[in-house]
C-alpha cells in the first residue's frame, strides 16, 4: 500500500514538473513568436522602403532617358512593375519626386536646369550707376513668416553704387507680375524694398570693409557668386564646352576686326516664336537701330526671346526700349583696355565721361588710376532686358549712364534651359 502511495506521489511530482516545463516552453515560444513577428515586420518595412527607393530610381531613369525638364505625371504608369501606391511630384514642390509603397514613402529633389540664383541682376562686375535705379518688379524671392516676399533686386560679389538712389516698386498688385501665375496679393517686406534718392549701394568704407549705404536687403553682396557655374553647371574655364554643347543650342558668332555690330550677325538666324540662345565671341554694340530690329522681331513674333551672351569683349547698349530676354556678359582671361572703346560709336564713347569720376573714386578710392574707359560694359539710356542681367567678369567695371531700369520676368528666364539631363539634388533625401 505504501509503495502504491509513493508511486502516485512520484507521478504527481513528475506531472507537475512536466506541466511546469510545458508552461515554460510555451512562454518561451510565445517570446520567440513575438520576436519572429517583429523581425518580419521590420523586414516588411525595409522591403517597402527598398521598393519605394526603387520607384524613385525607376522614375528618375525614365526622366533621364526622356530628358524631361519637369516631373511627368505618368511615371507611376511607366514604372507600374514596381507596384507603387504613387510615383509623382510632391504637392508643395514640383521638383521633388515622391514614391510610396505600402505605408512607406520616400522623396528626393531633382535638378532639371542650372539655377542661377535669385536677383534681377547678378554680377561679379562692380556696378556703377550714374543716375537713378528703378526696379519694377524685382525678383520676388521667397515668402517670410508674415507672408511677405523677401525680394531681391541686385546681387553683387563686390560693389554696387547708384549715385542718385534706388527705387524698388515691389511686387504688389499695382506692379506688372514677375510671372503669369505669380500671386501679387502680397508685397515685398519692408526691409527688402529699398526706396531712397540718396547715393545708395554696397562698397568699401574708409576701413576697407564692405558696408551697405542706404540699402535694404533687396541689395545683397555674395563674394562666392559664380554666375557662369550656376547657370551652365560648368566651370568658367570650360566655356567652350558650354558654347559648343549640342543640347544647349547656342548659335555662335565671332566678331572680326573692328566690327562690333553683333546684331547684324545673328538677327536673320533668330527662330521666330522660339527662345533663341546667341553666343558672341568678341565685342558687341547695341545702338538704337539694333535694339529696334530685335524689338520689331519680338513684336511680330510672340515668344521670340533672346539669351545674348557676349564673351571676352567689351559690351555696350545705347538707346531706349525693352528686349524680352537675358543678357550675360562673360569675360574669362580678358583684361580691360581703354583702346577697346576706339571701335565703338562716337555717341557711345561720349557717355564714358567725367560724370563717372566721383562714383569710380568712391568705389575704388581717390587715388585710383581707373577711368570710365577701363569699364568692359556700358549701358546708356532708358533700356531694359526683361529677363534679367548677369555679369561674370570677375571684378571689372559695368557702367550705367543716366539710369538703370530693371523689370524681372521669370517666365522669360525659365524659357532658357541649360541642363543636358536631370540630376539628383545633393542632400535632398527626406524619408517619411
Amino acid at each position: 500500500m505504501r509503495k502504491n502511495q509513493q508511486g502516485a506521489a512520484a507521478l504527481v511530482v513528475t506531472a507537475l514538473l512536466l506541466v511546469g516545463a510545458l508552461a515554460f516552453a510555451l512562454s518561451s515560444y510565445r517570446g520567440v513568436f513575438y520576436q519572429i513577428k517583429v523581425a518580419n515586420n521590420q523586414i516588411d518595412a525595409r522591403i517597402a522602403h527598398w521598393r519605394a527607393e526603387g520607384g524613385l530610381e525607376c522614375g528618375f531613369s525614365a526622366m533621364v532617358l526622356n530628358n524631361n525638364s519637369t516631373i511627368p505625371t505618368n511615371l507611376n504608369t511607366v514604372c507600374s512593375a514596381m507596384g507603387l501606391a504613387h510615383l509623382k511630384a510632391t504637392d508643395d514642390d514640383p521638383e521633388r519626386l515622391s514614391a510610396k509603397f505600402g505605408h512607406r514613402e520616400v522623396s528626393k529633389s531633382i535638378t532639371f536646369s542650372g539655377d542661377s540664383g535669385s536677383g534681377a541682376i547678378k554680377s561679379t562686375s562692380d556696378l556703377i550707376i550714374y543716375g537713378s535705379t528703378l526696379v519694377s518688379p524685382p525678383d520676388p524671392g521667397v515668402r517670410n513668416s508674415d507672408n511677405e516676399y523677401e525680394c531681391i533686386a541686385v546681387v553683387v560679389s563686390h560693389s554696387l553704387l547708384a549715385s542718385a538712389g534706388i527705387l524698388n516698386h515691389g511686387v504688389g498688385s499695382a506692379i506688372p507680375k514677375s510671372s503669369v501665375g505669380f500671386d501679387n496679393s502680397s508685397d515685398c517686406a519692408g526691409n527688402h524694398k529699398t526706396s531712397t534718392s540718396l547715393k545708395a549701394g554696397i562698397w568699401r568704407d574708409a576701413s576697407s570693409n564692405y558696408v551697405s549705404f542706404n540699402a535694404g536687403n533687396d541689395l545683397q553682396r555674395n563674394e562666392t557668386l559664380n554666375p557662369f557655374k550656376a547657370e551652365f553647371d560648368f566651370e568658367r574655364g570650360d566655356w567652350e564646352k558650354v558654347r559648343d554643347h549640342s543640347d544647349y543650342g547656342f548659335m555662335s558668332y565671332t566678331m572680326l576686326g573692328s566690327d562690333v555690330d553683333c546684331v547684324q550677325q545673328f538677327k536673320d538666324d533668330l527662330v521666330r516664336g522660339q527662345a533663341n540662345k546667341v553666343w558672341i565671341d568678341g565685342s558687341c554694340e547695341l545702338n538704337q537701330a539694333a535694339i529696334n530690329e530685335i524689338t520689331d522681331i519680338q513684336s511680330a513674333h510672340s515668344g521670340t526671346y533672346l539669351f545674348l551672351l557676349v564673351h571676352n569683349g567689351v559690351f555696350a547698349i545705347r538707346g531706349s526700349g525693352s528686349i524680352k530676354g537675358v543678357i550675360f556678359h562673360f569675360n574669362e582671361n580678358f583684361q580691360p583696355d581703354p583702346t577697346y572703346w576706339d571701335r565703338f560709336s562716337t555717341e557711345t564713347v561720349a557717355d564714358l565721361n567725367a560724370n563717372f569720376t566721383v562714383p569710380i573714386q568712391t568705389v575704388y578710392g581717390e587715388s585710383t588710376l581707373l577711368t570710365p574707359k577701363h569699364a568692359t560694359f556700358l549701358q546708356s539710356g532708358s533700356f531694359k532686358f526683361t529677363g534679367g542681367m548677369m555679369f561674370d567678369t570677375q571684378g571689372q567695371m559695368a557702367l550705367f549712364y543716366d539710369s538703370m531700369r530693371l523689370q524681372y520676368n521669370s517666365d522669360i528666364t525659365s524659357s532658357f534651359v541649360f541642363s543636358t539631363k536631370p540630376k539628383w539634388k545633393k542632400g535632398s533625401w527626406n524619408d517619411h
